[in-house]
C-alpha cells in the first residue's frame, strides 16, 4: 500500500509503481519502450523508495527482531507491518479520506488494464475484488496476506505465523513506523518535485 500512496494522484505514476515488480532490468530498455514517460517514472520511483527502505536504521531494526525465525523473509513481513501502520494511521500522512485512496487506487488500474502484464491481471482482480488495501488495517486481513505470500514462496517461510510477532512487537514497531515513513515522503517528494508532479 505505501507504494501506492507515496506515488501521489497521478495514476500512470501509481500504476508504474506497482508494475516495476514486473520490470526486468534498465527501465530504458527496448523492451520497455511502449510504457509512458510516466509509467517509467512510477517504476523509477518504485525502486528508489526500496533503495531508500533497505538502508533504513529503524528498517533494520524491525528486520532484527525478526530475522532469527523469518531470515530473509524478514524484510517483507516489515513492509507488510508497515503497510499495516499506515492503514492504522492514515489521517496522519493523508488529508484525503482513506475510502476515496481506495477507490482511487482501483479505478487507477482499471482504467490502465490493457497494459497491465497477463500475469499481474489476477493480483489486481483480487485486490479490488476483496478491498486488500482496507483490510491491512485489521490483524486478520494481516494474517491472511501472509499466508497468500507463504504459498507462494519456494521453502517453509511460516510467514503465516508473523501476526503473532506482530502483536508481541506492536509498540516497537509502531515507533519505528513513525521514525521511518515521515522520512519516506519527503525522499518521495523530492522525487516528485524534481519531475514536475504534485507532491504527497
Amino acid at each position: 500500500m505505501a507504494h501506492l500512496f507515496l506515488s501521489g494522484n497521478n495514476e500512470e505514476l501509481m500504476v508504474g509503481n506497482l508494475l516495476e515488480d514486473y520490470v526486468v532490468g534498465r527501465i530504458e530498455h527496448p523492451r520497455n519502450s511502449h510504457y509512458s514517460n510516466t509509467i517509467k517514472d512510477g517504476i523509477l520511483l518504485h525502486r528508489i523508495i526500496d533503495s531508500f527502505t533497505d538502508t533504513h536504521v529503524s528498517v533494520s531494526t524491525c528486520k532484527a527482531v525478526l530475522y532469527d525465525k523469518y531470515h530473509k523473509y524478514s524484510a517483507v513481513l516489515v513492509d507488510i507491518f508497515f503497510d499495516h501502520y499506515l492503514a492504522t494511521h492514515w489521517k496522519t500522512y493523508s488529508s484525503e479520506p482513506f475510502d476515496d485512496f481506495r477507490q482511487r487506487v482501483h479505478v487507477s488500474f482499471q482504467n490502465h488494464w490493457s497494459m497491465l502484464p497477463e500475469k499481474m491481471k489476477p493480483m489486481i482482480e483480487s485486490m479490488i475484488k476483496h478491498d486488500w488495501l482496507k483490510n491491512y488495517s485489521e490483524f486478520w486481513g494481516i494474517e491472511r496476506a501472509l499466508m497468500g505470500i507463504s504459498r507462494r514462496t519456494v521453502y517453509e517461510s511460516n510467514m503465516e505465523k508473523a501476526t503473532e510477532d506482530l502483536k508481541m512487537h506492536y509498540s516497537l514497531f509502531d515507533e519505528q513506523f513513525a521514525l521511518f515513513f515521515p522520512e519516506m515522503m519527503a525522499q518521495c517528494n523530492n522525487f516528485l518535485s524534481e519531475k514536475g508532479y504534485s507532491i504527497i
